[in-house]
């Protein structure tokens, strides 16, 4: 059969009238409804917290109102296999962290979602520290008289671990302290804090966020940084280098993340929003006030820093004996 030059022509248009709008006219008329913010940990953390207040300042700015999801578990990577496998129209992200995409690819045998590959960066928003928390009691009134009765202590100090990150912080601990410590996993650190308060366990690190008003309060003990740079809320905390246990930081980070086809208009859409948000002087003051330092970064320039955070993490679970699970 021999096609006529109108037949093609229709055939064609109706061809193209079959096909999704392209990327530029979904960016146009995106967004439409709601956009929701799914959280890898339970309600009160700090990462819930950053997120609610990322939501509250994005609302205005995107035109819908953004929900907060919490769907932890899994060391959050429930949450990350569910936004890395949702519809990448632009409705769905989640705040990953460091742990769901550096720690987790290191420290779990299956992960349901690829760190990279899997995801679009839609705003990077900066940095928090974790501190090492004890009781407020006899013989911890110093790291180094926690360190030498962890040494001889029968049976073991336990330690609660509400992220991967307090896992790897801690068997580095171990590793340099020369002590024992056992790891007890947590969905989340505000669970891990209300277990040391109650004697449950032994140990803690935690999120300056949620590990300053307990500290104010006098329940608990701040004894080391778990970070290169002094925390201005703990005042006389060391890091572990001014403690004598070596260079050593492990910052946890925080970024947007979308599908990662997604269309790039609406991606940019979104990482221009949150860039004008932690520059905004009311949002730094709500953010400092939980211990949070706001920090922008390209977008380009996501990608490259979570894969060497994802190798630096390879190497600080290797040199701290942690093996896949």
């Amino acid at each position: 059969m021999t096609l006529t030059r109108r037949s093609t022509l229709g055939s064609s248009l109706a061809a193209v009238a079959t096909l999704p709008l392209g990327t530029a006219a979904q960016a146009e008329t995106w967004p439409a409804k709601p956009l929701t913010i799914v959280v890898p940990y339970a309600a009160g953390s700090a990462t819930d917290t950053l997120a609610r207040i990322m939501a509250e300042e994005l609302t205005p700015r995107l035109g819908q109102t953004v929900i907060v999801d919490n769907k932890g578990g899994g060391n959050g990577s429930i949450a990350g296999g569910y936004v890395a496998h949702a519809a990448p129209d632009g409705y769905t992200m989640m705040i990953a962290t460091a742990a769901t995409h550096a720690g987790n690819p290191n420290l779990m045998k299956a992960v349901p979602y690829d760190s990279l590959a899997d995801f679009t960066p839609v705003g990077f928003y900066g940095f928090l520290q974790f501190v090492l928390l004890v009781r407020n009691e006899p013989g911890n009134e110093t790291l180094d008289s926690f360190v030498k009765r962890a040494r001889t202590a029968k049976p073991p100090f336990t330690s609660g671990a509400g992220t991967p990150s307090a896992r790897v912080i801690t068997a580095t601990l171990a590793e340099r302290t020369k002590s024992e410590m056992v790891y007890v996993p947590y969905k989340a650190a505000p669970q891990a804090l209300a277990d040391l308060l109650s004697g449950q366990i032994d140990m803690t690190f935690a999120d300056v966020a949620i590990a300053v008003p307990q500290v104010k309060a006098g329940k608990v003990k701040a004894l080391v940084l778990a970070s290169d740079a002094h925390a201005p809320q703990l005042p006389g905390v060391p890091t572990f280098q001014e403690a004598g246990l070596g260079q050593f930081a492990l910052d946890a980070w925080f970024v947007l993340m979308m599908p990662s086809k997604t269309p790039p208009e609406i991606a940019a859409k979104v990482d221009k929003a949150v860039q004008d948000i932690v520059v905004d002087p009311k949002v730094i003051e709500r953010l400092h006030a939980m211990s949070f330092e706001p920090k922008r970064m390209p977008a380009a320039g996501v990608k490259p820093f979570i894969k060497s955070e994802i190798d630096k993490w390879g190497r600080l679970a290797k040199a701290a004996g942690i093996e896949k699970e």
